[in-house]
């Protein structure tokens, strides 16, 4: 059922005349003839009865006019909440990146916030996902993107609002150089190894340990950072192993400055949160639209 096919029933409906429906609805009378066809075969009920006098409503029309006219309405306000949110949204939004822009879609987000809300300030502050989960618990950044084990029985705070966007995976990265001392270890093996640790609050940090603590009492932490920046320049330079997400991991491998352990990898999920007594929010409904769009999520 199309939302034209409703306009021009409630137009015949009005009208009573093909001709005049036509002439409202700016289309030729055998569209809208075809209109009221297509629809009457796909409700299974005759809507009009045809005469020399014009367009008659059916009993089973009447029944369903308010219910066409009903729905009309609520696309006209919907259109027209949207043309006063396109308008009136202005200020700032403050969204926390917890990694690479690339992987999280930020240009298609950007574009399609500047098309709809070209009076609204984004500002794209680099983070690390522990970090922004507390910050946008405390309401020091409107949203966020984090990296969340399991988004689906998560531990998040109850004040907030994930939003799951894709799922992805976190790699095993060394040096370069140890790609032949590596190739045939298992988890056993690289738990002896020396890394570039995670903070406590990092979700990578508990999948890591579930991971190695079947095999080390104590693992040899080499560093401990929240920042992708170091745990790559740390990794590349021969320090020890770290966990990276798949798209970074996959790019400096194929810049030779790390090498990828090819027996396992650790899902994590990709996460928009935002506080969740914001959900009515108009920012945040701007923001979350946006993203189902770019992600090709469903309306819900």
């Amino acid at each position: 059922m199309e939302l034209y096919q409703l306009r021009t029933f409630v137009a015949v409906a009005e009208e009573g005349h093909l001709t005049r429906a036509a002439e409202r609805l700016f289309i030729s009378q055998p569209a809208v003839s075809a209109h009221i066809k297509a629809l009457e075969e796909e409700l299974g009920v005759a809507l009009f009865s045809r005469s020399s006098r014009g367009m008659q409503i059916t009993r089973e029309g009447q029944a369903l006019r308010p219910k066409a006219e009903a729905a009309l309405k609520c696309v006209g306000a919907l259109l027209a909440q949207a043309r006063t949110l396109r308008e009136n949204l202005t200020g700032e939004m403050h969204l926390a990146l917890n990694t690479d822009p690339e992987l999280l879609r930020v240009q298609r987000l950007m574009n399609l916030l500047r098309t709809a809300h070209p009076k609204l300030q984004v500002h794209l502050p680099q983070s690390s996902s522990n970090i922004i989960v507390e910050d946008v618990r405390a309401g020091k950044v409107d949203g966020g993107f984090a990296f969340v084990a399991k988004p689906e029985n998560s531990c998040l705070p109850h004040e907030l609002s994930c939003m799951h966007l894709a799922d992805t995976s976190m790699h095993v990265v060394a040096p370069a150089a140890w790609r032949e001392r590596l190739s045939h270890c298992a988890w056993a093996d690289l738990a002896r190894e020396p890394w570039v640790w995670f903070t406590d609050t990092c979700p990578c940090r508990s999948m890591l340990e579930r991971q190695l603590s079947p095999y080390s009492g104590e693992i040899r932490k080499v560093a401990v950072t929240d920042y992708e920046g170091t745990l790559k320049t740390l990794v590349a330079s021969g320090a020890g192993l770290g966990l990276m997400n798949r798209d970074e991991a996959l790019e400096l491998e194929r810049s030779g400055e790390v090498y990828i352990w090819p027996h396992d990898q650790l899902p994590i999920g990709i996460c928009f949160l935002h506080r969740a007594d914001r959900a009515g929010d108009p920012g945040i409904c701007a923001v979350r639209q946006a993203l189902r769009e770019v992600w090709e999520l469903p309306d819900c």
